[in-house]
């Protein structure tokens, strides 16, 4: 693809007369350029000599369709100019905007020279003017023209978003309450299932109960604490949308029946099951003040991680022991280990490596422990050997 195919005739731009003598191709381009800069907000304001100093010193780039052109996180302090085609802006796996020729993007970085905060690829095969920190500097940011016309482009950036923010929250609220709906089905179900574990136990003192009947009833009670699980999980994410304060519940108590607990109700999920899991307690753990359901939600996603990167017949640690003024709970798993350039981003990042994951899980639990519970929460890793989660929950809050 050529420079003048990649700009074509998406610029109104008039050709030469037969009177008239062509310039050589890089004028043309150079002429091309120069007319769509000149409809751009942030460029229109610059001499005519600056701009032309503007694209002369600035590279050319053509990339393919869905080419990467720079990642989240990457410190390359570059704008571009779409001269042609389309380009996509994406966070993860949630596409932000595609944008169109005349348009800018990555500015950000050559202002506040923190890490990209989103990606960019090519939506369709473009061609795109690169500007760098320097010639930033030179042109654009001495003209307080081009600058407040960037400044309104911020604006109305920040202001789309938050228009998708308030939809998005929206449509999660609403979906969140219809959750909620649903779950009352299981009440009429638990009033049968209840009934049937009467008539399995006897209906008279003569009779006995049948066989299976606890396991029913143990059955009956999990689903009971996962039902009210659910409806308090729910009642918390409605009130965090609404911004209502609810109080947060802790209750003094041994951590060691909730860990049992939360590993018997996992036991089938896909990750989990068929996996060996000990509970490894050294002396008698004391009694610690949390939130029951949280720090139940932070097991599930500790032992549920372990899971995943186990084998097939593996095995899961789950470590107790008291320390001086907490009790250290550690969820170890004997898989590949975290590999070295992602350890950064663990606890710090939504970075999941399961095809059918979000990233969300650690990010609860962090906030969970540390900014629930004042306890802390980290990992050791090793290549080859496995990782070990381990968090604290102090005595006395």
């Amino acid at each position: 693809m050529t420079e003048e195919k990649a700009l074509g005739n998406e610029l109104n731009v008039a050709p030469p007369t037969d009177q008239q003598e062509s310039p050589p191709k890089s004028q043309q381009v150079l002429i091309l350029k120069l007319e769509l800069l000149k409809k751009i907000d942030v460029f229109k304001h610059l001499s005519e000599q600056n701009l032309q100093q503007v694209v002369e010193k600035s590279p050319d780039i053509i990339i393919k369709k869905d080419e990467l052109l720079f990642e989240e996180g990457s410190l390359e302090k570059k704008m571009y100019v779409i001269l042609s085609g389309e380009i996509l802006i994406y966070k993860k796996t949630k596409n932000i905007a595609v944008l169109k020729q005349g348009e800018y993007f990555g500015e950000i970085i050559l202002i506040d020279h923190l890490p990209r905060s989103a990606s960019a690829k090519a939506y369709t095969d473009a061609f795109l003017m690169e500007i760098d920190e320097n010639l930033f500097q030179k042109y654009i940011t001495t003209s307080s023209k081009a600058l407040f016309e960037m400044m309104r482009v911020f604006n109305q950036r920040l202001r789309n978003d938050l228009v998708t923010m308030a939809i998005d929250s929206q449509k999660l609220c609403n979906f969140t309450h219809d959750m909620g709906n649903c779950l009352i089905s299981l009440e009429g179900s638990q009033r049968m299932l209840k009934d049937l574990v009467s008539a399995l136990q006897g209906t008279q003192k003569k009779h006995r109960n049948r066989q299976g009947s606890d396991k029913i009833k143990k059955s009956i009670s999990t689903l009971l604490s996962v039902r009210n699980n659910l409806v308090t999980m729910i009642d918390q994410s409605l009130a965090c949308v609404k911004k209502t304060r609810a109080k947060y519940v802790k209750t003094e108590l041994s951590i060691i029946p909730l860990i049992e607990e939360t590993i018997a109700e996992i036991s089938c999920h896909k990750y989990v099951k068929g996996k060996a899991i000990e509970v490894k307690v050294k002396g008698t753990p004391k009694k610690v003040c949390f939130n029951y359901l949280d720090i139940k939600r932070v097991l599930q996603n500790l032992i549920i991680n372990a899971g995943y990167i186990s084998e097939k017949d593996g095995s899961i640690h789950v470590h107790v022991k008291n320390l001086k003024s907490a009790v250290e709970i550690r969820v170890q798993d004997y898989g590949a280990g975290i590999p070295e350039k992602i350890q950064p981003l663990i606890l710090k990042e939504t970075y999941t490596t399961k095809s059918d994951g979000n990233g969300f899980g650690l990010m609860s639990c962090r906030e969970i422990i540390v900014d629930h519970h004042q306890g802390m929460i980290d990992f050791e890793t090793e290549v080859g050997k496995g990782t070990i989660f381990y968090f604290t929950l102090p005595y006395k809050i």
